[in-house]
């Protein structure tokens, strides 16, 4: 049987990301991301904040390519009721148009299983509508003893978020893995914080907010990531004149002379 290729379902795809997207700046985002979940291969992709799923399906779509892999992703849906999204929805034409109708008649589950079901994508995506926490022992049942590959927040940026974010995230993280924050970049707190975080990290240290509510077991898994890995913070910043311009990105890698995933190395 032929493998599933993007170009089979690339018109609802491009939808997506030229109609959804801009209402929350991803419309650019979900193409990269795409492109780096095809490069890695990613086996846990976790979602803070699905938004209109405009990045979902596209991350769901590399990881149905790849024939691998999921991305769970996690959302209240508080957002869908805003005027100002109703009133976005609505002007929504071509292979949406169908959605345009729904989103002002049907529940925000409704919509998302019809973006991702015309997205052909359903298969590697585990939608759970509820808040965003940050209880550690929850990450931990949503991989089901699986590390984390790729962590994408798309719900706050603040620094005092951020930190939450990671410390009960860090622990669960794979020794080769990505976290993208978005929008911290341009928001001067979070960009310095992120600055100053990620050098005491290479520097072995881990803050005490990281450290807040972590149990023996959850310390002792953010230590032995920390005292094994590199942390790169790179600002991806677009040339764009809008609040929503930007994603932090830390990279995971395991100390080493080589670079991550190399398998072909040229001497």
């Amino acid at each position: 049987m032929q493998a599933w290729n993007i170009r089979q379902n690339i018109d609802y795809l491009l939808a997506i990301r030229d109609q959804l997207g801009p209402m929350y700046g991803s419309e650019d985002l979900c193409m990269l991301l795409y492109s780096l979940v095809r490069r890695e291969q990613p086996q846990v992709v976790v979602e803070l904040g699905t938004g209109l799923g405009a990045t979902t399906a596209w991350i769901a779509s590399a990881l149905k390519e790849l024939g691998d892999g999921c991305i769970y992703t996690f959302d209240n849906g508080s957002h869908f009721q805003d005027a100002s999204v109703k009133s976005f929805l609505s002007k929504l034409t071509g292979p949406l148009h169908d959605l345009a109708r729904l989103s002002q008649t049907g529940s925000y589950e409704e919509c998302m299983a019809w973006i991702f079901d015309h997205a052909e994508v359903t298969e590697r995506i585990k939608f759970v509508k509820g808040d965003i926490d940050f209880n550690a022992r929850a990450v931990e049942a949503v991989a089901k003893g699986q590390k984390i590959d790729l962590l994408f927040s798309d719900f706050n940026h603040t620094p005092k978020t951020i930190n939450q974010l990671l410390g009960a995230y860090l622990p669960y993280m794979n020794a080769m893995s990505s976290i993208y924050i978005d929008s911290a970049s341009t928001y001067l707190p979070s960009y310095w914080m992120l600055d100053n975080l990620v050098r005491m990290l290479n520097a072995k240290r881990i803050p005490a907010t990281l450290r807040q509510g972590l149990d023996s077991d959850q310390l002792t898994a953010l230590k032995n990531l920390i005292d094994e890995s590199s942390f790169q913070l790179v600002h991806l910043v677009e040339k764009a004149a809008r609040s929503q311009n930007s994603t932090a990105w830390i990279r995971i890698s395991t100390d080493d002379l080589l670079p991550a995933h190399a398998t072909h190395v040229r001497a």
